[in-house]
């Protein structure tokens, strides 16, 4: 048996090595970013990270709810949408607790799934948000009517929650000029 010396060997190993990843390359790759999927579109993981997240339309369809449409002394329009039944910030993310941000979040959920009850017609404008105000056992999310165009007036889209981020109620007042 013939006995090959140890540095004889790792260079060898070293040779062979080389020859079989020649021409190959070695990339490493970090993803880090802010996002869930649930909510927007990732670039490094697609799976939702809350595991009690039900899925995004049911947890912002309006389904169990009563409409009051009413007309005010000044001559707007006013449409609440009164008892609504299961819609929930907690619900929606998983999380227990909504922030302010949360609350933002969800409310322009809703809207983008009921469209047919909340979205104005391209003739009235669109909702841009306004604020969010946080007043103890309560929180109001304002969105105000913007690019109107031609048919003028004024108009706001109100969000009351609960202190827990339950939805109560939605107002929509449109003041025609």
């Amino acid at each position: 048996m013939v006995r090959i010396p140890a540095a004889f060997a790792h260079a060898l190993l070293a040779l062979c090595s080389l020859a079989l990843f020649h021409g190959s390359t070695c990339a490493v790759a970090v993803c880090v970013e802010q996002c869930d999927p649930c909510f927007s579109q990732c670039l490094c993981h697609h799976t939702c990270s809350h595991t009690s997240q039900i899925a995004f339309e049911p947890a912002h369809r309006l389904v169990a709810f009563e409409r009051i449409e009413t007309t005010e002394l000044d001559g707007s329009l006013r449409t609440t949408l009164a008892w609504i039944g299961g819609l929930s910030v907690a619900r929606a993310t998983g999380r227990p607790e909504a922030s302010a941000h949360d609350l933002r979040e969800f409310a322009e959920g809703v809207i983008g799934v009921n469209q047919e009850l909340l979205e104005l017609d391209a003739a009235l404008g669109h909702w841009k948000f306004g604020s969010v105000e946080l007043a103890g056992e309560f929180a109001l999310v304002r969105f105000e009517r913007a690019g109107a165009g031609a048919a003028g007036g004024t108009g706001e889209l109100l969000f009351v929650f609960d202190a827990q981020g339950k939805l109560l109620e939605i107002d929509r007042v449109l003041t025609h000029s």
